[in-house]
């Protein structure tokens, strides 16, 4: 079996459905797509609740959206339809070339009902579910631990298609209308605007990866008493009442961020001078667009998962059960996010700020 696939391939589909870091980390495949194939056409599949991360995006042509979670909560006749009707769309497309970048079942049922004659993934190893594999017949090369994510996507596309140059490029767009929301909210908070601004985000896609509201409250103080910067407090789904008992804990005064949709939080976090969060969304969409970062983890690896580029710190401590993956700590303890202190990460903002304004 063929490791590479010779011809040039004139329609793309990219399946990446979810969640927001995920979609992010996946940006450069298809900016790189484009620089090799400009005048291909080349579709991505995500997850409708996502679609905002590709508004105006250059390198799409076309957004095809699901609704997986609607679907397994709502199964009829009707949903079936839906499905079908997809399938039947994709299928009438005659992709040249499927990518699954997720190595899940579901990602490769999607690849092998697109009908196209190349369908590309993850060597069966480097697959999320290893069985996920046979609906693929172009591998990528087997690739270990110690690689980011956003390199392991970039290695498959360029082994796949025999690609030379990638384009580590992560284009994020904002309607106006979202960028004047924004500008509305600062406008009328102008104390919030004298002085730089970082934003701290407690929230995190699982339980273990959670550090407490008391530690964050306390380091935003030392923020604000020692270094001068304002405290935006961020929030997403779910996630309000933890902002605000941030600020119910802090000594100096902060501002909780206004509730914001994907395109507002990106008009939003443009404003930030640094952004301090748990392995979450937010950390890849400010990596994405330039914002130095300093984040914590514990659960998930920091080399796989962490912020991309430069400008940003990593707080971890290693354990003999560092990197488990798990949602829920196993031993019940939390030990690799509360043995982070205080200190530990307002040295890191110490050292991120001021690496950064001699680079400034």
């Amino acid at each position: 079996m063929s490791s590479k696939s010779s011809k040039k391939p004139k329609k793309i589909l990219v399946i990446k459905l979810s969640a927001l870091g995920d979609v992010i980390h996946t940006l450069p495949v298809a900016r790189t797509l484009r620089q090799e194939y400009p005048d291909a056409f080349i579709a991505w599949m995500i997850e409708e609740r996502y679609q905002e991360l590709l508004y105006n995006n250059p390198d799409i042509d076309q957004i095809i959206t699901i609704r997986t979670k609607v679907w397994r909560k709502n199964w009829s006749r009707e949903t079936f339809n839906e499905i079908l009707k997809i399938i039947k769309s994709l299928r009438q497309k005659k992709f040249d070339v499927v990518f699954d970048l997720h190595g899940l079942i579901k990602s490769g049922i999607i690849a092998m009902l697109s009908g196209a004659k190349t369908k590309v993934g993850f060597h069966r190893k480097n697959c999320k579910e290893k069985v996920s594999s046979i609906f693929t017949n172009i591998k990528g090369p087997y690739m270990a631990g110690g690689i980011h994510v956003v390199d392991m996507y970039l290695t498959l596309v360029q082994s796949a298609l025999d690609i030379e140059n990638v384009a580590k490029q992560f284009p994020l767009s904002t309607p106006e209308v979202q960028e004047q929301k924004i500008e509305g909210f600062f406008q009328s908070h102008p104390d919030l605007t004298t002085k730089p601004i970082v934003g701290v985000n407690p929230g995190a896609g699982f339980e273990s990866k959670l550090w407490e509201v008391e530690k964050f409250a306390k380091l935003a103080d030392r923020i604000v008493d020692e270094m001068g910067y304002s405290i935006l407090l961020l929030w997403g789904p779910g996630e309000e009442q933890k902002a605000k008992q941030i600020a119910k804990f802090m000594k100096q005064k902060s501002w909780l961020a206004p509730a914001t949709t994907i395109q507002e939080s990106i008009a939003l976090y443009k404003r930030l001078k640094l952004l301090v969060s748990c392995d979450s969304g937010p950390l890849h969409l400010c990596s994405a667009l330039g914002i130095p970062t300093v984040s914590l983890f514990g659960p998930t690896d920091p080399v796989r998962n962490g912020a991309y580029g430069l400008h940003h710190e990593t707080v971890y401590k290693m354990l003999p059960c560092s990197f488990c993956w798990k949602r829920k700590c196993p031993l019940g303890t939390d030990e690799c996010m509360q043995k982070i202190t205080v200190e530990d990460v307002f040295e890191a903002v110490q050292s991120n700020q001021k690496n950064n304004n001699k680079v400034e």
